[in-house]
């Protein structure tokens, strides 16, 4: 069985304990991209997402007669599709990282897909890791993988907690806008079934909107919405572009627009105190994040 590798783009325009650990694996980082500066931006994006996601997933074994490979296809220089068999932990999401040269703007992309055999019950697992709900709903992925562009002008914060005046592509920004692809906003069955028209139909994020959301394309929020961090109002991350310069944290929105596929994240709509959000990016030294595309 292979399922479909989806992934969806960033364009570029002119510590709590946690439930859900996001593991990034630098296997394909053939050229040496991730340095420690990146490596300990990724930290702090995979300990953000895991203090605020509580789902309880299934863990994925490949042993007998049951296979799991993770789709690599976009990360991987050596031209493999998937990684040999490998199992996942409970309550873990793997993603694969890699870097090349994309269209000059293109930030990068990230998404999802895999290569599986065995019985009806394992496959079944595979679809939403254990949820009661159905994955039409309910999206819970096993792996994933982000590409970022290798090319482009990166500014490496060491402190995210504060924005200061700076010159290139906020690495940070765009870490947490594909790892929320990888998540499914975008590229999931839950997220297509919530679209009706131009316009994103959760009950989450339309409550805070005010409205159904509207869509700039089928994986990405209009880039004319706003939505608090903190008490400040900004573009959300899922909109799909950046420009130089600017970084986007996540939003009530984009908090919500992951509840309603499925993630439980406590709180949904809560704006941390600036303390609190300061001890929660100082990060634990986990690893961690998943990957789909769509052209536009």
């Amino acid at each position: 069985m292979k399922k479909m590798l989806f992934c969806a783009t960033l364009a570029l325009a002119a510590g709590s304990a946690q439930a859900i650990t996001v593991q990034f694996d630098y296997t394909y980082d053939s050229n040496g991209f991730f340095t420690t500066q990146h490596r300990g931006i990724l930290n702090t994006v995979a300990d953000e997402f895991g203090s605020r996601l509580t789902d309880s997933l299934a863990a994925i074994n490949s042993t007998g007669g049951n296979r799991y490979q993770a789709g690599i296809g976009t990360v991987a220089t050596d031209g493999s599709l998937v990684t040999d068999p490998i199992s996942v932990p409970e309550d873990t999401v793997i993603i694969y990282l890699g870097a090349r040269t994309l269209d000059p703007d293109t930030l990068g992309f990230g998404g999802s897909g895999y290569s599986a055999g065995g019985s009806s019950a394992f496959i079944s697992l595979l679809d939403n890791r254990g949820q009661s709900a159905s994955p039409d709903v309910d999206y819970a992925p096993v792996t994933g993988s982000i590409v970022f562009n290798a090319n482009s002008n990166w500014y490496l914060d060491t402190d995210v907690s504060t924005v200061e005046s700076f010159a290139g592509n906020d690495f940070y920004s765009v870490a947490v806008h594909e790892v929320a692809h990888v998540l499914g906003i975008g590229t999931s069955d839950a997220w297509d079934n919530l679209i009706s028209g131009n316009t994103f139909t959760g009950a989450n994020a339309s409550l805070i909107n005010g409205g159904a959301v509207p869509l700039a394309d089928d994986g990405h929020v209009s880039s004319a919405l706003r939505s608090s961090f903190m008490g400040t109002l900004q573009q959300p991350s899922l909109t799909p572009a950046i420009t130089s310069g600017t970084r986007k944290y996540m939003t009530d929105l984009d908090w919500a627009l992951l509840a309603d596929i499925g993630w439980e994240v406590q709180p949904v709509t809560a704006v941390p105190e600036a303390q609190t959000w300061a001890m929660m990016l100082a990060g634990l030294g986990l690893l961690g994040w998943r990957l789909r595309r769509r052209a536009h």
